[in-house]
């Protein structure tokens, strides 16, 4: 059975995001591991004088998490029975530590797939567009994350675009985001965007892949390059209603100007459409 971790701070965003996760889990047979996360404040051992009341506090801080996580987790059962989700299995996790790190340790622990977070923190104060928490987690781990933004709205996964540069090492990226587009029934868009390139060259190497995947229902795009290669695919997605775009990490620069370039297409992008993210296969 496949595996699908989620980690909430049980905001509205994440709650959002959470609709993605239950519907993706039933379209491919998998259980959500639910993890909510905290950490600790470090507390001086010598302050006020009574080091031996430090593990209480920490205890006390323990159990006050605690009681806030349980409240929560029946608001997630709520939320899957109100669509219909309730046969999908939920494992909920409660761990201590940066969400970074802890989700590293269970994605090897738990077999994890894929994981699916919403982009922003309940508490406004971060900055980038995606929220540093998905990034650091997308930096962190070699498993599939899809990042699904504030304002993005579940209506079914029709059309999915998959960004590629031909590469040998694109391929085992596009197979998975296949294995997806199929289970939730998705068309899927191979797009490429000319920068600098011998347009024979490209259309040889999509002719290639056309032969490699020849059962598989893609739709090859070729796209030239306008104001830059960032902007030209946030045009393409929003102005054909895309569900759901895939990129490859690539390298941190293109990673970095794809997340936090501030032109107004990029932020309506951001705010609206789930971005799938695989690592470029070693």
């Amino acid at each position: 059975m496949r595996a699908i971790l989620f980690p909430t701070d049980f905001s509205e965003i994440a709650n959002n995001a959470f609709l993605y996760a239950l519907h993706i889990a039933k379209s491919i047979d998998a259980k959500i591991y639910v993890l909510y996360s905290y950490l600790e404040p470090v507390l001086s051992a010598t302050h006020g004088g009574q080091p031996e009341l430090l593990g209480e506090v920490y205890q006390t801080i323990e159990l006050n998490q605690f009681e806030v996580y349980k409240k929560k987790t029946q608001k997630l059962r709520d939320i899957a029975a109100e669509i219909g989700m309730q046969e999908v299995e939920l494992v909920f996790l409660f761990e201590e530590g940066p969400v970074a790190s802890v989700v590293k340790n269970i994605v090897t622990r738990e077999k994890i797939h894929l994981v699916v977070m919403g982009t922003h923190g309940e508490s406004g104060f971060l900055s980038k567009l995606i929220g540093t928490n998905t990034v650091s987690v997308i930096k962190s781990i070699q498993n599939p994350v899809l990042a699904v933004p504030p304002h993005a709205k579940y209506q079914g996964i029709k059309r999915t675009v998959f960004t590629t540069l031909f590469r040998e090492k694109d391929k085992s990226a596009l197979k998975e985001m296949l294995i997806m587009a199929k289970a939730v029934d998705a068309k899927i868009e191979c797009l490429h965007v000319l920068h600098n390139d011998k347009v024979a060259d490209v259309l040889l190497h999509s002719e290639a892949w056309q032969k490699e995947f020849p059962n598989e229902n893609i739709n090859y795009v070729l796209l030239d390059e306008v104001e830059s290669i960032e902007n030209t695919i946030a045009n393409y997605i929003l102005e054909n209603n895309i569900d759901i775009l895939g990129v490859v990490k690539r390298n941190r620069s293109f990673f970095d100007r794809l997340f936090n370039s501030s032109i107004s297409n990029n932020l309506a992008l951001h705010s609206k459409v789930p971005i799938l993210v695989f690592h470029e296969e070693k």
